[in-house]
């Protein structure tokens, strides 16, 4: 049997120990928890593992200000800098919950999640929707809007 490895990272009070606690449960309820090692704020080492799922949380939860933004930058960089292939994790509760198991190739938490996914994910990448980072999830995609919003500012 080889174990599969979940790293979740984010910024403080962006939901890492929910996100951490709900996946554990999810797997649990399908059998699934002996196949998998879900690490919130893991050691850098496992981040390097090629067979590691790094998930960071998604700045969308009520309450979070430039503290989190800040650390969410850094977390980005950091995550950029050492090339290491990260989703970013959307949505609130069972929404937040299926986008996590949809990044770990899992079935979701509901039957909606997935077609709604992908429907999102063609139409994006066809060009017939208008750009939405929170359906796309590509870290390579989001750091160059991003860098070129700051360029904008900067200007």
């Amino acid at each position: 049997m080889t174990l599969r490895s979940v790293a979740i990272l984010g910024a403080p009070r962006s939901g890492k120990s929910w996100l951490a606690q709900a996946v554990n449960s999810a797997l649990q309820a399908r059998g699934l928890q002996d196949h998998w090692v879900i690490s919130e704020s893991p050691e850098p080492t496992l981040l390097r593992s090629p067979e590691t799922i790094t998930l960071l949380m998604g700045l969308d939860l009520p309450g979070l200000g430039p503290e989190q933004d800040d650390q969410d930058k850094r977390l980005r960089q950091a995550l950029v800098n050492a090339q290491t292939p990260f989703t970013v994790v959307y949505g609130q509760g069972v929404e937040r919950l299926s986008n996590a198991l949809l990044a770990m190739n899992l079935a979701c938490e509901t039957d909606a999640a997935w077609p709604e996914r992908e429907s999102a994910q063609f139409n994006i990448n066809r060009g017939r929707d208008v750009w939405q980072c929170n359906d796309c999830s590509d870290p390579v995609c989001e750091h160059k809007l991003f860098t070129g919003l700051l360029a904008k500012r900067a200007g």
